[in-house]
């Protein structure tokens, strides 16, 4: 039998949540330990016998002081030794990635959060847009399709450095982003006179605007 094991290959087993804040931007965390200044999804690496989302259940409460139910997979995402944006002199034998659903958090939850300093620096809740520019170029395309697989309800998203290998859900194909503004600045929610009108006590946000790709973006989809 060990005969046979030997020349299986190892890689890496990681686990990552897609968690939001109640207006709908995506949690991040920024890491002291990056040369190139990127952020990331919480989450972190499976450690020896231990299942993907034990894994990210443990990172979540060990990076943030929370303590999260997970609902879904939103991906499943394969990295290739050799993908370009390592960071130099990395040595990796690949990776396999699980993406959760964290879930929306509170305001309260959001106030409770607590990094560990020499870890992580700092976390900020962004639009989906400029999350990805905080994030490597495959960590954003990873963030995204697991974001969309929420928004969309679809179904586990299935990815292999960056791109899907089966076919493409549509928020995907058409590059949609997603953005939120407050309730009260709502053009359903305005006065007669075009004033924005506050919310009432426990008042929440106005439904999400699709916001339709570029005529560049629907160029780079067809590419």
């Amino acid at each position: 039998m060990a005969r046979h094991a030997a020349p299986r290959h190892a890689a890496w087993l990681g686990a990552a949540a897609v968690i939001t804040d109640e207006v709908g931007r995506v949690l991040l965390v920024h890491p002291t330990y990056r040369q190139d200044d990127s952020w990331l999804l919480p989450g972190g690496v499976v450690e020896s016998g231990e299942h993907p989302h034990v894994t990210c259940r443990r990172e979540i409460t060990e990076e943030l002081g929370l303590d999260l139910p997970l609902s879904a997979v939103l991906v499943v995402h394969s990295l290739s030794p050799h993908r370009p944006d390592l960071q130099p002199g990395t040595p990796c034998p690949g990776e396999v990635r699980f993406v959760f659903d964290g879930g929306t958090l509170t305001p309260g939850q959001v106030k409770a959060i607590r990094l560990p300093r020499e870890e992580l620096s700092e976390y900020a809740f962004l639009e989906t847009r400029d999350a990805v520019q905080r994030l490597r170029p495959v960590d954003g395309q990873i963030m995204l399709a697991a974001y969309r697989a929420r928004l969309g309800s679809t179904a586990t998203a299935h990815l292999a450095d960056g791109r899907h290998i089966l076919d493409v859900p549509a928020l995907d194909r058409h590059d949609v982003h997603v953005r939120y503004r407050p309730l009260w600045d709502s053009p359903l929610h305005r006065g007669r006179h075009g004033s924005p009108q506050r919310p009432h006590a426990g008042g929440g946000a106005c439904p999400p605007l699709a916001s339709p790709p570029s005529r560049r973006s629907r160029r780079r989809g067809r590419s």
